[in-house]
C-alpha cells in the first residue's frame, strides 16, 4: 500500500528555528498546502496536544524544533536481558511506517511527528565525545524512534552524516530502515564506515503487519544497489515471529537475500523474536485488530515484557542460525534483548566485555 509520507496538515516550527536553513529546506520540499504555525515554547506546546493512538493520525502533524536532552544515548536495552553496546541519536520521533508491531505505539502518544533540525548542535556533541575517547569504539544509528531514512527526502540528513562519520574512524555509523529511500544515499561512494540496515522478514508478514513498508524484494534491490557503491549492509531479523511454517518461509527469506547480495556484503545481523509490553498490547488490539502476532503462548519475563516461551524461542533462532551459516560461517550474528541463557544456547558464547563486542562490530566491516 502506497501512501504519501510528506502530505501534512499541520506543521509546527519552533520561533528560534523559523529561519534555519534545515527548516526551509524541509518546507520547501513539502507537497500540499498546511498550515504552518510558530511556537516558543515546546514542552507547553507538546503538554497541551491531545493523546493519540493511531500512527497514521500522529504522521499528519509535524513539529521542527531543535534535539533535546543527551544527543549521544546508550540504548536503554532491557533488564537482565544482554545489550549490544549500541548509542542512538534521535534525528526523528515517530514513525509513519505503521507496523502492528511496533513499540513506539505504547509510549509516542503525543499528537505529532518531531524532526529535530539542529543538526550542527548534534555533530558538535558527538565529535566532542568521540575525540574525547579515540580508543573506544562507537557503533551509533538513528533507528530507535523513527526510521532512519523515511524523512531522508525532506532532510537530506544521510548526505550529512555521512560526510560527518567519514572523519571518525573509531565511529561505525548505521541507518536503520523498511524502506528502499536511498536516492540521497547512493550519490555518496561508502567512507567505509557507514552501514544501511534493513529490516526484513517473510513477506506474509511485510503484507500484513508492515503495510506502509517498503516490499522486501524493494528492500534487497535497495541493499544490492548500495553494495554495489561499496556500502555494507546490516540485516534485521527483528521481530521474527512464530508464523505457520516459519522454517521454509526464513529459509526463503534467507535464500532470496543472498541471491541479491554475498554474504561477504554484510557487515552484521540481529535476531530477535516478538516481544510486547502490556501497554504495547493494548495498542496492538487497539490500532491493528486484524493483526495475529499475539495469537500465541507467551511469558513474563524480568524485563516486564512477554515473549514467546523459551522452547519456542529457541526454536526460531536456531532455524534462522542455521539457514544463515549454509550460506557463511563467518556472518557476524547477535541476538537483541536475549537472556544470557538463550544468547549461549542459540550462538554459543556470551558477549559480556564491551571492547570484544565492540571489537568484533569493527572487525565485521573489514571482511
Amino acid at each position: 500500500m502506497q501512501i504519501n509520507f510528506y502530505d501534512f496538515q499541520n506543521i509546527y516550527i519552533e520561533e528560534k528555528f523559523r529561519v534555519h536553513k534545515n527548516t526551509q529546506k524541509i518546507l520547501s520540499k513539502i507537497e500540499g498546502n498546511p498550515k504552518v504555525s510558530y511556537i516558543e515554547d515546546v514542552n507547553d506546546f507538546i503538554k497541551s496536544l491531545p493523546v493519540v493512538y493511531s500512527p497514521e493520525e500522529r504522521s499528519k502533524n509535524l513539529l521542527l524544533t531543535g534535539i533535546r536532552g543527551e544527543i549521544l544515548r546508550r540504548c536503554p536495552g532491557s533488564s537482565g536481558h544482554i545489550c549490544c553496546n549500541y548509542y542512538v541519536i534521535n534525528l526523528y520521533v515517530g514513525c509513519p511506517l505503521g507496523c502492528s508491531y511496533c513499540i513506539l505505539q505504547s509510549y509516542l502518544n503525543q499528537n505529532v511527528t518531531i524532526i529535530n533540525v539542529d543538526i550542527e548542535n548534534i555533530f558538535y556533541e558527538v565529535e566532542k565525545i568521540v575525540t574525547e575517547n579515540p580508543d573506544k569504539i562507537y557503533r551509533i544509528g538513528t533507528g530507535e524512534l523513527g526510521d532512519s531514512l523515511v524523512y531522508d527526502y525532506l532532510t537530506e540528513y544521510s548526505l550529512e552524516f555521512i560526510n560527518f562519520f567519514a572523519n571518525f574512524k573509531n565511529c561505525l555509523f548505521e541507518f536503520k530502515t523498511k524502506t528502499n529511500f536511498i536516492d540521497n544515499i547512493l550519490q555518496k561512494e561508502s567512507p567505509g564506515n557507514i552501514i544501511i540496515g534493513f529490516s526484513v522478514n517473510p513477506e506474509l508478514i511485510v503484507k500484513n503487519d508492515e503495510v506502509f513498508a517498503n516490499t522486501f524484494e524493494e528492500r534487497l534491490i535497495a541493499a544490492k544497489k548500495l553494495v554495489e557503491k561499496n556500502y555494507k549492509i546490516a540485516l534485521h531479523f527483528d521481530p521474527i515471529i512464530n508464523i505457520k511454517d516459519s522454517t521454509n518461509e526464513y529459509a526463503y527469506v534467507i535464500e532470496k537475500i543472498f541471491s541479491y547480495i554475498s554474504p561477504n556484503d554484510v557487515a552484521w545481523i540481529s535476531l530477535g523474536t516478538f516481544r510486547y509490553t502490556p501497554n504495547l498490547k493494548n495498542m496492538v488490539e487497539y490500532n491493528y485488530q486484524g493483526s495475529k502476532i499475539l495469537f500465541d503462548e507467551f511469558v513474563e519475563c524480568r524485563d516486564k515484557k512477554f515473549r514467546y516461551f523459551k522452547k519456542i524461542r529457541l526454536k526460531l533462532y536456531e532455524q534462522v542460525v542455521t539457514n544463515l551459516k549454509n550460506f557463511s560461517k563467518d556472518l557476524l550474528i547477535y541476538l537483541c534483548m536475549e537472556s544470557p541463557a538463550v544468547w549461549e544456547e542459540s550462538l554459543g558464547f556470551l558477549p559480556y566485555e564491551e571492547k570484544k563486542i565492540d571489537l568484533l562490530f569493527k572487525n565485521a566491516i573489514k571482511r
